[in-house]
């Protein structure tokens, strides 16, 4: 007993000099807030890197914008991660403080985050406090939304489905005051409806066959997801039809693998760099953009991840992995149940095995549902263009 809180308080410590050593970084933050007033200070928030790629469309311009003045907090975790992501990917390499502070700024222009959660540190100085969704619409009722929604004075709305489970929200726990609502898109989405993908290049660069059918497996982050039910099926599936597959799991899964509400006590990192997964034609994406990954795909596997309308919006056949322990906890959102009208729902493997099959032999008859385009996303292909015209005119 004395040894956990001689730990514990070790830890804190730890934690409270880091903070200490970021102090003069926040101070030289606020002095060029102070001094480049005719800059835009702007505050993103980043907590995962699945929020990056998000958050990235926009990030991107601002950060060549010289109007703009740009820094990042994120949980310290994800430094290191972040830091390879601004680099590979943006070409850019920006400040990062630790979330904690958020509040610490004299002068922002802009708050942005990607996420609601409850734990979110607002900054109440901020002069628009702007959420750009971190998914097309809320995979449970209420599932992206929480009471920091009340702290938050703009929101940049991916569709009319996500209105209404945001209207759903204020409306079951009695709130007022609906901040102001932009009919956005999703800017990450562009990407689908622009450009192209060499199949055959990207799977030999990840070491898969290119002359196989490719299935990609995205399960939800939830403690009743199908990763923990379902994974050791799923990982069979390309020796039993000589397929490829490709695993996207939550970025979240990977931050602590200690911490089993979070990772299912499982280190995923370690999981996926096996070499016996390699040889059977698998792939993790880790840190990395779905977007090129859901174009060259063939079949679509989740559970009721959102990703599951990318692959709807690409006309992809979707195969949904039951999952009813979490529906004895969650409710559908505002489009209800689709698992069987936009896609097929198996219960078990001998379900999965038999519509898989069918699939990559092209004996299955696709199913042809009531478009929900519409519903789903705004701005198809322009969410970036939408959000930026927001943003500069604020």
């Amino acid at each position: 007993m004395r040894l956990n809180k001689i730990n514990k308080l070790s830890r804190k410590t730890v934690k409270f000099g880091l903070l200490l050593i970021e102090l003069p970084k926040v101070f030289w933050f606020n002095l060029k807030i102070l001094v480049m007033r005719q800059k835009k200070a702007v505050l993103m928030n980043i907590t995962t890197t699945n929020e990056f790629f998000y958050l990235k469309p926009i990030l991107n311009s601002l950060a060549r914008d010289r109007r703009y003045l740009i820094i990042i907090s994120a949980d310290r975790k994800i430094y290191s991660d972040l830091k390879k992501l601004f680099k590979t990917k943006m070409k850019l390499s920006l400040p990062i403080v630790n979330l904690f502070w958020a509040n610490a700024f004299g002068r922002l222009n802009f708050y942005i985050n990607a996420t609601l959660s409850y734990d979110t540190i607002v900054p109440a100085k901020a002069k628009y406090k702007i959420n750009l969704p971190h998914s097309i619409v809320s995979k449970s009722k209420s599932d992206i939304f929480s009471p920091v929604i009340e702290k938050m004075t703009d929101i940049f709305a991916t569709g009319q489905a996500f209105i209404q489970d945001l209207k759903n929200y204020y409306r079951d726990n009695r709130l007022d005051n609906l901040l102001k609502i932009h009919n956005v898109g999703c800017p990450k989405s562009d990407a689908l409806f622009s450009g192209q993908v060499n199949k055959i290049d990207l799977l030999k660069e990840i070491g898969l066959d290119p002359d196989l059918p490719t299935v990609f497996y995205a399960p939800t982050w939830n403690q009743e997801a199908s990763v923990y039910s379902w994974i050791e099926d799923i990982l069979n599936l390309p020796e039993k039809f000589k397929i490829n597959l490709i695993i996207k799991l939550h970025p979240g899964v990977y931050v602590d693998p200690d911490k089993k509400k979070v990772s299912g006590g499982v280190n995923w990192r370690n999981y996926f760099q096996s070499e016996h997964l390699r040889q059977k034609r698998i792939y993790n994406i880790l840190n990395e953009d779905s977007t090129d990954f859901v174009k060259i795909t063939d079949v679509a596997i989740t559970d009721i991840s959102t990703t599951w309308i990318e692959f709807y919006l690409t006309k992809k056949p979707i195969i949904f992995l039951d999952i009813p322990e979490f529906f004895k906890k969650y409710e559908f959102n505002s489009l209800g149940d689709v698992r069987n009208a936009y896609g097929y729902l198996v219960k078990d493997v001998g379900e999965l095995d038999k519509i898989v099959s069918a699939i990559i032999t092209n004996n299955l008859k696709l199913k042809n549902p009531p478009l929900i385009d519409e519903q789903l996303i705004f701005n198809r292909g322009k969410a970036t263009s939408a959000a930026l015209e927001i943003i500069n005119s604020l």
